[in-house]
């Protein structure tokens, strides 16, 4: 085997490049013009010819080979010669890459994924990278009609934030494909196209139209279409692209069918608010909405279920989505108040006095009003006999309970002699409902009589009207912001006076307080002061001996009582936030129920012990086994 000697191998080698120098001895000067005719040269003999004679620097990948054919019978300028040269590298799939430093020649497969020349700034690159933007069609559309147009190494891109094409090819390429872009972007007689829809409401298909867009914009430049909505009219408007509006059509005539049948029918069932509560208000909304919509056809039908509490409404898509969202803002659980009262009468001395006194105990919890009861036996009251006075005018007595503890007034009065407690009623309202409660009679009164002489009739007749006499109390609370609670108070205590004879019928005596006061949860108020002044004559006598005329007297004596009595109402308000405060109320007061029912079992003597009844322990019903709502 014969080794070749390095320095004989470089003298071959410019002994082949002096060959082709002489192959080259055709291309004549002249003062401007240059003659090209070669056969069969070395490509790279050729680079160098065109780098000497176009004065720039050219780097040739180490792939650049082969022979080149050349034949220019006329001559040619310097400018020429280059496209000429850049038409040759195109032929044998070489290309031309432009940087500051100098020209890249290189395979056109690499070329298309190197870093390209922007159009813009050059005119003699070969390879060059151009942006494209397109203003009245889609860019992916534009894309696939120049695809087939371009050389199989050019890169097509379609950028769709911006809708342009970024295109990679032969310079001469892009310029053709610029002139191809300007004949087929030109605006269209664009058409609008209105959908009415007549089952789906417009907003929720706009969303799902949205989805199917970039980025989930209402217009999409990539897909030149742009689609918007009338509440109004409940209908959706589509612009751009007749292809891609023709495609939308189709499928929101898919999406705009009725739902199970129901059409633009719904039961809503209601979970705390009467059916027939919300209805007018859902009426009156409806006509509101056909008012501003005069130009669609509304048929609204608005009906309550009262068996099932639920409403039946019939309503264009769009309205019954507001409805709907209506509903379930006013259908909230509502909290709850329970309200305890004393009714009191206090009479003789201890009514006296216009006002009350409420003497506080240590921890200062009760604070009130001016002297009514006076120096009531409350536990732990202050040897000092301290006293916070509240006086809301002469004849009426205001003042609340800090500590909310109404057992400790209900056993203060107990224990007075002179305080008639007429009720002790516990009752529990919604938030803002009325609650009420009445102890007494239904008592008839004469509303109209007629007799035979006074009447065309020869059936005399008297008509009667039947009215509840005794005490009530009408409360309704409004629960406000930090647990503070508003009551209207609508208490009124009547009874039947004693027969007068002037009267043509009963005659009945009355006390009515009618007020609205603000107090926190679970602070005891203290209403009053109003005060009725009897005065009775007692008339005393010896049976038959006392009714002798004249003599009467002697057996008989006359006498006048004089009563005072001041009606007060304690209530105590306390709002019922959850399951378990509720759960553990009612065992409390079930537990009260049954601790009297032993206690009458046990004072009570009898043969058989099992004869007093008890309640059953109430064990199974505890706080924690309730469930609180959220």
């Amino acid at each position: 085997m014969h080794k070749r000697h390095p320095l004989k191998a470089r003298l071959i080698q410019c002994l082949l490049i002096a060959a082709t120098l002489l192959s080259l001895s055709q291309l004549a000067y002249s003062a401007e013009k240059l003659t090209m005719n070669m056969r069969d040269a070395d490509i790279r003999a050729l680079i160098q010819w065109v780098a000497d004679n176009t004065g720039k620097n050219i780097v040739v990948h180490r792939d650049v080979k082969g022979k080149v054919t050349v034949l220019s019978p006329e001559p040619l300028t310097v400018d020429e010669a280059y496209q000429v040269f850049l038409s040759v590298l195109q032929v044998h799939e070489y290309a031309v890459i432009e940087t500051p430093e100098a020209l890249k020649i290189v395979p056109r497969s690499i070329a298309a994924s190197g870093a390209l020349p922007y159009a813009a700034s050059s005119t003699t690159a070969d390879m060059v990278v151009s942006i494209i933007k397109i203003e009245n069609t889609s860019a992916l559309q534009m894309a696939e009609a120049l695809r087939p147009l371009m050389s199989k190494d050019a890169v097509i891109k379609p950028y769709l934030a911006t809708n342009a094409l970024v295109l990679a090819d032969h310079a001469s390429n892009i310029s053709s494909a610029q002139e191809l872009i300007q004949q087929l972007d030109k605006t269209s007689d664009s058409e609008i196209d209105v959908i009415v829809l007549q089952h789906a409401d417009a907003e929720s298909i706009l969303q799902s139209l949205s989805t199917l867009l970039p980025s989930g914009s209402q217009q999409a430049s990539a897909l030149n279409i742009t689609i918007s909505i009338n509440e109004r009219s409940n209908s959706i408007l589509l612009a751009g692209d007749p292809a891609k509006r023709k495609q939308f059509r189709n499928l929101i005539k898919k999406l705009d069918k009725p739902l199970d049948g129901q059409g633009n029918t719904d039961v809503v069932y209601l979970h705390y608010v009467d059916a027939s509560e919300i209805v007018p208000i859902l009426e009156n909304l409806a006509k509101s909405i056909q008012s501003n919509q005069k130009d669609t056809d509304s048929n609204i039908s608005i009906e309550a279920s009262k068996s099932a509490n639920a409403l039946v409404i019939n309503a264009p898509p769009s309205i019954l989505t507001t409805m709907k969202s209506i509903i379930s803002q006013l259908d909230i659980r509502r909290a709850q108040v329970m309200v305890e009262a004393i009714l009191v009468e206090v009479r003789g001395e201890l009514a006296s006095d216009v006002g009350v006194t409420w003497i506080t105990d240590p921890d200062n919890s009760i604070v009130g009003a001016v002297n009514t009861l006076g120096n009531l036996p409350l536990a732990n009251a202050p040897s000092d006999g301290s006293a916070l006075p509240f006086s809301a005018g002469r004849g009426f007595t205001f003042g609340y309970f800090n500590g909310g503890d109404l057992q400790a007034a209900l056993r203060a009065l107990s224990a007075t002699q002179n305080a008639n407690i007429l009720s002790t009623p516990t009752i529990v309202a919604i938030d803002n409902e009325e609650a009420s409660l009445l102890v007494g009679q239904n008592v008839p009164f004469i509303t109209g009589q007629a007799t035979s002489s006074a009447s065309s009739t020869n059936d005399p007749f008297t008509t009667i009207e039947r009215q509840d006499i005794g005490t009530s109390l009408v409360v309704t609370p409004r629960i406000n912001q930090g647990d503070s609670i508003t009551l209207e108070i609508h208490q009124k205590t009547e009874t039947i006076a004693p027969s007068i004879d002037i009267a043509s019928d009963i005659v009945t005596n009355k006390r009515e307080i009618i007020t609205k006061a603000l107090i926190r949860d679970d602070q005891v108020l203290v209403i009053g002061g109003l005060i009725n002044d009897e005065e009775t004559e007692i008339i005393e006598k010896v049976p038959l001996l006392g009714d002798i005329p004249y003599l009467g007297s002697l057996f008989s004596s006359k006498g006048t009582s004089h009563t005072k009595t001041n009606l007060m109402v304690f209530i105590h308000p306390t709002i019922l936030k959850d399951d378990e405060q509720i759960a553990r109320l009612t065992q409390t007061r079930y537990q009260f129920m049954q601790n009297l029912q032993q206690q009458v079992k046990d004072n009570e003597w009898k043969i058989d012990p099992d004869d007093s009844a008890v309640l059953k322990d109430f064990s199974t019903f505890t706080p924690s086994s309730v469930k609180t709502e959220n």
